[in-house]
């Protein structure tokens, strides 16, 4: 492979250390804006012409259509662990609740570490929904990773669906086996007991990703 690396330019070169350097930090492959701000290549068809030519190469590999889909090439692939590429939904409702994953309610696939989440866990991603756990840091738009499927122990914080209106709730069971208790930083709803008939549990919050 050091072969192959001696035949690039100077500039394909640093694009190609750019990615090698944000993969080693950051676990997952960076867009192509991301490139541009790492080189100080303010064109986003310039870095597609270079990623193009290092494509034809052989250093690197895409998959057409993905975000964050650059793979280096390496003899030994100790560079590069390959992405799990999770679904990004749109929304959770009484309509769509029992196919959350259907076509029409994805935005787009996010290729995520392996550590974070593992090809054979049922996850997705979402906007957090509402504010009611300001106050423990999650904020209104972050992204989270919701695990379904999941085994619940008191203090998990879980996706809910309550009156047609998803919600971010910290779970407890309940003395009473019917009952679960659903707590907020805010209790806006007025009640913190629930029956299980009366809410969705979509699943455990895994993961979070916030802007600064």
């Amino acid at each position: 492979m050091s072969i192959l690396i001696n035949t690039l330019t100077s500039k394909q070169k640093k694009v190609y250390s750019a990615i090698e350097t944000y993969i080693k930090s950051k676990g997952i492959p960076p867009t192509v804006r991301e490139i541009g701000e790492l080189v100080g290549e303010k064109t986003p068809g310039a870095v597609q012409g270079i990623l193009n030519r290092l494509e034809q190469k052989g250093v690197i590999k895409r998959q057409v259509g993905m975000a964050r889909s650059v793979q280096l090439i390496s003899e030994d692939n100790t560079l590069y662990a390959n992405p799990v590429y999770v679904p990004e939904i749109k929304k959770v409702s009484r309509r769509n609740v029992d196919d959350l994953l259907n076509i029409y309610n994805i935005n787009s696939y996010t290729p995520l570490p392996p550590i974070i989440a593992s090809p054979a866990e049922n996850c997705f991603l979402i906007c957090c929904p509402d504010n009611s756990l300001f106050e423990s840091g999650i904020k209104h738009d972050d992204l989270l990773l919701i695990l379904m499927d999941a085994k619940l122990k008191d203090g998990d914080i879980v996706l809910i669906l309550y009156d047609n209106h998803a919600l971010l709730r910290y779970y407890y069971e309940n003395v009473e086996q019917e009952n679960i208790t659903l707590k907020a930083d805010t209790n806006l709803l007025g009640k913190e007991i629930f029956s299980r008939n009366e809410v969705r549990i979509i699943g455990k919050l895994k993961g979070r990703y916030t802007k600064y």
